[in-house]
């Protein structure tokens, strides 16, 4: 004597069907959403203040001034290579990047617009008032001491 699995109803066949779909649109609007803003958008809305996720290559690298000798200056032409802008990046409590021209860095940082493209802050203070945010050159992952010890 052989057990048979239940019969499914028509109520069970339509839960096996709704369900994934309303997973599916869920997942979909959940990442429409969270879309990061990138620096061309920041761009042409004039925002200031906001954070961006991007990427772009180095097409100029800005000598440090006197009294910016903590901070590693680049200019930065953004992945849909329409919009240029600066990159700064505070090396106090972290590594020097040792930047060339034509190389990709990826970011997450504060954009404060400007006419000459923006300018990029990397680390900002967040809302909590720590200094956070991180840069991507070269594979290897720049971003505060602090942040740093807070992943260990």
């Amino acid at each position: 004597m052989s057990k048979r699995p239940p019969e499914l109803t028509w109520q069970d066949k339509a839960i096996l069907i709704v369900i994934p779909f309303v997973v599916f649109i869920i997942f979909l609007i959940g990442n429409y959403i969270s879309k990061d803003l990138t620096v061309a958008e920041a761009f042409s809305q004039k925002l200031s203040k906001k954070v961006i996720r991007d990427m772009g290559n180095i097409v100029e690298i800005i000598p440090p001034s006197g009294n910016a000798s903590n901070t590693q200056l680049c200019r930065v032409r953004s992945r849909e290579a329409d919009v240029e802008f600066t990159f700064r990046y505070n090396i106090q409590g972290s590594d020097t990047m040792r930047l060339e021209i034509g190389r990709l860095l990826q970011f997450y940082g504060e954009y404060n617009y400007d006419p000459k493209g923006g300018i990029i802050e990397v680390p900002y203070k967040g809302k909590s008032g720590r200094l956070t945010g991180w840069a991507v050159y070269e594979n290897k992952r720049y971003t505060t001491m602090e942040e740093a010890q807070d992943h260990l």
